[in-house]
C-alpha cells in the first residue's frame, strides 16, 4: 500500500508539470505577435528607409527579407535598406524566442518611384576612319528605360534603340549625335553638335611627335607618326640628323651637329599624299663636355648623357611662353622653390673646368638663386652660384666658394652699367665660366666681367645636391626664384667666347 501511494503521488507532481508547462507555451505564443514599420513607405530610387521592429512579445531574433532592397536579408531588429531601382516591393519579417516564431508580411508595401531623367553619354572616341566603330555608354541619370539615340551627317541617318549602341560609321562626315531618354515620368534629351568625325579611309593628314624635342650632339629622338586617315606610306627628312631620312612609321633618329632644326614628313596612301613641316622642331646643343641638360620642356628632366634624376621642391609649372613664344617650354618658377638634382659625379665640378648656361627671365626686385651646385653649410661651404638681386647693389652675381674664402664676380651699375640689370623682365643668355683661378660672366653673348681668385683654385663642390631655383643652406631653402629658367646646360670644360656665342644663337 505504501508504494503505491508514492508511485501515485510522483503520477499526479508529472501531470500538473506538464498543464503548468503547456499553460505557459500558450502563454508565450500569445504575447508574440510580429510587427514592424517603416519610417516611410514612398520614396524615390536610390534612397534608404529605416525599419524599425515593433513586435508584441519577446522576440529573441529576427530575420528581414526586403524584395528589391540592399540587403536583401537581415537579422538586425532596425535594418537600414536601400531601394536601387522603382517598383513596388514586398517587405517580410520573421521574429522568434526559444518556443515559436511568428511572420508577418506587407505585400506591395515599399513603392519605389522614378526621379526626373536627365540625358548623358560619353563614346570611345572623337575620330575615327571610315568602317570603324565607336562605342557610346548612356551615362543619363533618373533610370531610364527607352533609349532612343540619332547619329547625323548631313543626309546621313543612324539610328539606335541600345541603351549602350556600338555604331560602325561606314560614310565619312561630322556626325552630331543625340540621346532622348525617357522613363514612366518623362523625357529628356541632350545633343552634341559635330561629336564625332570620321574620316575617309583612303584620305590622310599627316602629323607626328616627338618624344623630346630637345637634344644634344649625339643624342638620339624618337618619333612618333600622329598622321589622321590611312597613311601605308611614311618619307621623313630630318635636318642635322645623322639619319636625314627614312622611311620607317615611327622611326629613331641620332643628331650629330648643334641647332635648330626642321623635321618633315609625307604620309601617304594609293590615293592621297599629305605633308607637315615643323621648322626648328629639334633643338640640339653641343656635346663636347656636357654633364646635363635641362629644356625645362615640360618637365624637370634631364636629356644630357647621364639622364639625371630630378626632385621637385616646390612648385615648377610650364604654362608660360619661352623665348621663342612657344608654350610649355621653359620652367615657371613662383618662388616657391624649384627641383634638386642628388649628390652626382656628373655635378662634382672639384677644381675642374666648367661652364654653366641658362637663359631667364624675371621683374623679381628680391633676391632669387638660379642655380647652385653642394653649399649647404653656407659661407665657407664648398659651393658654386648664380643669383640675381644678392643686395641692393649686387644685381648679378656669380660666385665660386671653399674653406679658404670665396671669389665672386658681383655685377652692379657702378660697375658694369645697364648691362648689370637683369630683372628687366625680359630674356637674357647668362654663362658662367671657371677656368682654373679664372671665372667670367657672360650676359647675352658679352663678356661683362671676369675675376681671379687670390687664394688658388675652389673646390666648389662636395656631397651636396645641385639647386635649381634656390638656394640651400645650414638652415633650409631660401632666395627662392621668381621668374621662367630655361635650356639650363652644363659642360665641364671651359667653353670659349665663340662658343657661348653660338649657344645664345640656338
Amino acid at each position: 500500500m505504501k508504494w503505491n501511494s508514492i508511485h501515485k503521488l510522483f503520477l499526479l507532481l508529472g501531470l500538473i508539470a506538464f498543464v503548468l508547462q503547456a499553460c505557459k507555451k500558450d502563454e508565450l505564443n500569445s504575447r508574440l505577435v510580429a510587427q514592424f514599420k517603416a519610417e516611410k513607405e514612398n520614396i524615390l530610387a536610390g534612397e534608404t528607409v529605416l525599419f524599425t521592429d515593433i513586435s508584441e512579445g519577446q522576440p529573441s531574433s529576427w530575420n528581414w527579407t526586403f524584395d528589391g532592397g540592399q540587403p536583401a536579408t537581415s537579422n538586425l531588429s532596425g535594418p537600414s535598406v536601400t531601394y536601387a531601382k522603382p517598383g513596388t516591393y514586398a517587405v517580410t519579417l520573421e521574429i522568434k524566442n526559444g518556443v515559436s516564431s511568428v511572420i508577418e508580411k506587407k505585400t506591395g508595401y515599399i513603392v519605389v518611384g522614378y526621379h526626373d531623367v536627365a540625358a548623358e553619354f560619353e563614346a570611345s572616341a572623337a575620330s575615327i576612319v571610315q568602317d570603324e566603330s565607336i562605342s557610346f555608354t548612356d551615362k543619363s541619370s533618373g533610370t531610364p528605360t527607352i533609349w532612343a539615340w540619332e547619329f547625323k551627317s548631313g543626309s546621313t541617318v543612324l539610328t539606335s534603340q541600345d541603351q549602350n549602341p556600338i555604331v560602325k560609321f561606314t560614310i565619312p562626315g561630322v556626325y552630331t549625335v543625340s540621346l532622348m531618354v525617357t522613363n514612366p515620368k518623362g523625357t529628356n534629351t541632350v545633343t552634341k553638335d559635330e561629336f564625332v568625325t570620321v574620316v575617309d579611309k583612303n584620305s590622310v593628314e599627316a602629323n607626328f611627335e616627338a618624344d623630346q624635342t630637345a637634344t644634344y650632339s649625339g643624342g638620339s629622338i624618337k618619333f612618333r607618326d600622329k598622321s589622321v586617315g590611312l597613311a601605308t606610306i611614311w618619307n621623313w627628312s630630318f635636318e642635322g640628323a645623322e639619319q636625314t631620312s627614312s622611311n620607317e612609321q615611327h622611326p629613331t633618329v641620332k643628331y650629330t651637329s648643334a641647332g635648330r632644326f626642321k623635321v618633315k614628313l609625307v604620309a601617304s596612301n594609293e590615293a592621297r599624299t599629305s605633308t607637315i613641316e615643323k621648322e626648328s622642331y629639334i633643338l640640339v646643343v653641343p656635346g663636347d663636355g656636357l654633364t646635363a641638360f635641362y629644356p625645362l620642356n615640360g618637365s624637370i628632366n634631364d636629356y644630357g648623357p647621364n639622364k639625371l634624376i630630378s626632385t621637385s621642391a616646390g612648385t615648377v609649372k610650364f604654362e608660360e611662353l619661352d623665348r621663342k613664344a612657344l608654350a610649355g617650354n621653359t620652367g615657371v618658377f613662383n618662388g616657391t622653390g624649384g627641383f634638386i638634382v642628388p649628390d652626382h659625379e656628373a655635378m662634382n665640378f672639384g677644381t675642374g673646368n666648367y661652364t654653366v648656361s641658362c637663359w631667364m627671365r624675371t621683374a623679381a626686385s628680391t633676391s632669387g638663386m638660379i642655380w647652385q651646385e653642394s653649399g649647404a653649410k653656407a659661407a665657407g661651404d664648398n659651393q658654386t652660384w648664380l643669383r640675381i638681386r644678392g643686395s641692393a647693389t649686387n644685381l648679378t652675381s656669380f660666385s665660386t666658394e671653399d674653406q679658404t674664402g670665396g671669389s665672386s664676380i658681383n655685377l652692379t651699375t657702378a660697375n658694369s652699367g645697364a648691362k648689370a640689370i637683369t630683372n628687366d623682365n625680359t630674356w637674357h643668355h647668362i654663362v658662367c665660366v671657371r677656368q682654373g683661378v679664372n671665372t667670367k660672366m657672360y650676359i647675352d653673348g658679352e663678356l661683362i666681367r671676369e675675376a681671379n681668385s687670390s687664394t688658388g683654385i675652389k673646390v666648389t663642390s662636395n656631397d651636396g645636391s645641385f639647386k635649381v631655383g634656390m638656394q640651400e643652406n645650414a638652415s633650409g631653402y631660401l632666395n627662392k626664384f621668381n621668374g621662367l629658367i630655361d635650356d639650363l646646360i652644363i659642360y665641364k670644360r671651359a667653353l670659349t667666347q665663340v662658343e657661348i656665342a653660338e649657344l645664345k644663337n640656338l
